[in-house]
């Protein structure tokens, strides 16, 4: 919250209009470090922040309307079975540093994003056996062995880099350019000169401060040193909007979730008592029903959020389930579940069948104040059905390590979100040999039946011949995952934005931070 305003506080340095003038320069926190600038290795919001504002993109969907809009293709068409996509790039095409842009670049740049070697989380956005070629120096076919879904989405998410050069951050032909990076402290971007859209972007330069610390950032907000803040904390909106009325909106349910997941990697260095626990569906779905999710939408969140019923966020559309039966809140019936596996209750703690207390860390990051005042609540949930809970909160790097590196880790609770409102937005984690599938990465085969059905329903989600055809897939994934708990939702954060009055140009939506329009934002005195 903002409380009072400390010494150091008024030592945060006004960046100098002989380097950035006033009316030019955008600026606004990353909370974390990048982990890499390279846009085909992109897996968290900061590198994906970096890759929205700088990568050049051959479709843009409009985040207000959800209109596919031009960008560097000047057209497209797909075939009837959805198969084939041709495109046509834009004459005259440049990266930043004035080398041409051709269809070989955007043929090199799917094909590396396709190649097993480089293990890119965008692989998924193409089905297996996709092709890639140009035909001339402005044409390129994409082939598919099946329906290539929501292309629009899929060449959004893809930044076009130059063929041989793809980690150069420094090359782009998005509208701006990677010009400084001081490692822990900021990032800057300069205005692309070569950018196809004459006259834009509008400002010449971005900076980002690497900053963790979110009272700080919201300081800065209302000062008007950043006119931007995205997932602005709930209990800061009132004291923000008395300081500067008007500056922070609540958008409602974003696509946004907090969620809480067991490791079950065989790879984990957990106990194997405990990752038979982990593995247990009547354990997993106990435990969901044990946490009273109004509650943490209502405290933890100040109204802020809404309680989650499913991994689909409402902001989802079309896609989301109407019919799904999902275990609710209930904690007798949790407690009795948990008797059912022939475990005890014993002066308020609980034990296995084997005589174990039940109990685990969670490990999540640290400074984030709402996430912290839901684990306290569901510290006291689990209490009440006999399990104790350690929290253990670790700076973003180390967690980001843990989770996909050493799998050093009993319980995680992390806010995710989804790139777009669509199904493949979320194959990476739900597909059983993805990297991202977060309770246990890249199996080598299904390790269950319930995984082997979720991915012949993506699949399905994948090659239906109609869309009630995939949607009846999409249905039946999301009541196996309500059913199996692999996940367990917790609420869905709303979409809490600020944004400096002097900003033009702003078309707010839920589902994207405010600047999703970057090139078209300018900056009054």
């Amino acid at each position: 919250m903002l409380k009072r305003v400390l010494f150091s506080l008024l030592l945060i340095p006004v960046f100098p209009s002989a380097v950035f003038g006033e009316s030019t320069q955008l600026a606004w926190a990353l909370h974390y470090e990048p982990r890499t600038f390279d846009p085909a290795q992109v897996a968290d919001e900061a590198a994906e922040n970096i890759r929205a504002l700088t990568g050049g993109v051959l479709v843009r969907v409009d985040r207000r309307t959800l209109a596919p809009t031009p960008q560097l293709a000047s057209d497209w068409s797909v075939s009837a079975n959805g198969r084939t996509i041709t495109l046509h790039l834009r004459k005259g095409l440049q990266f930043s540093d004035g080398s041409p842009l051709k269809s070989q670049d955007v043929v090199w740049t799917i094909q590396h994003l396709l190649d097993p070697r480089v293990a890119s989380p965008k692989a998924t956005l193409f089905p297996a056996g996709t092709t890639v070629r140009a035909i001339d120096p402005l044409t390129v076919i994409v082939n598919a062995p099946v329906r290539i879904d929501s292309p629009d989405w899929a060449f959004d998410e893809i930044s076009i880099q130059p063929a041989g050069r793809g980690n150069d951050e420094r090359v782009t032909a998005g509208p701006f350019y990677v010009s400084q990076h001081v490692q822990g402290q900021y990032v800057e971007l300069a205005r692309n000169p070569h950018y196809w859209r004459a006259g834009f972007p509008r400002v010449a330069a971005i900076h980002l401060d690497i900053l963790g610390n979110r009272e700080q950032e919201m300081l800065r907000l209302v000062r008007g040193q950043y006119q931007f803040a995205d997932s602005i904390p709930p209990a800061d909106v009132a004291a923000i909007n008395a300081r500067a009325a008007g500056l922070v909106h609540d958008l409602g349910p974003s696509l946004e979730t907090e969620q809480l997941w067991f490791n079950q990697s065989p790879k984990s260095p957990i106990p194997a008592y405990k990752r038979a626990w982990f593995t247990s569906r009547e354990f997993r779905v106990a435990v969901s029903r044990a946490i009273n999710r109004g509650d943490l939408a209502r405290i933890a969140w100040d109204g802020h959020a809404t309680p989650a019923d499913g991994f689909y966020s409402p902001a989802g559309g079309a896609w989301r389930s109407r019919s799904l039966h999902i275990p609710g809140y209930d904690p007798a019936a949790a407690q009795a579940q948990l008797g059912g596996l022939g475990w005890k209750l014993k002066d308020g703690r609980l034990f296995d069948n084997a005589g174990h207390a039940v109990e685990f860390s969670i490990v999540t990051n640290s400074g984030n104040e709402p996430r912290a005042k839901m684990l306290a609540l569901l510290q006291q949930d689990l209490a009440r059905i006999g399990i104790h809970v350690n929290i253990v909160k670790l700076d973003m790097p180390a967690l980001i390590e843990r989770l996909t590196t050493t799998l050093d880790y009993e319980v995680c609770v992390l806010g995710t979100a989804n790139a777009t409102p669509t199904p493949e937005s979320t194959r990476n984690i739900w597909l059983s040999s993805s990297a991202d599938h977060q309770w246990n990465p890249s199996e080598p085969r299904p390790a269950t039946t319930w995984e082997a059905e979720i991915d012949r329903d993506l699949r399905l989600v994948d090659t239906g011949s109609s869309i009630a055809d995939r949607k009846r897939a999409f249905d039946d994934m999301q009541q196996t995952l309500a059913d199996e708990q692999p996940i367990l939702y917790l609420v869905y954060r709303n979409r809490i934005s600020g944004a400096s009055p002097r900003v033009s140009g702003l078309r707010a939506s839920v589902l994207a931070s405010p600047w999703w329009n970057i090139e078209e934002l300018g900056l009054s005195q």
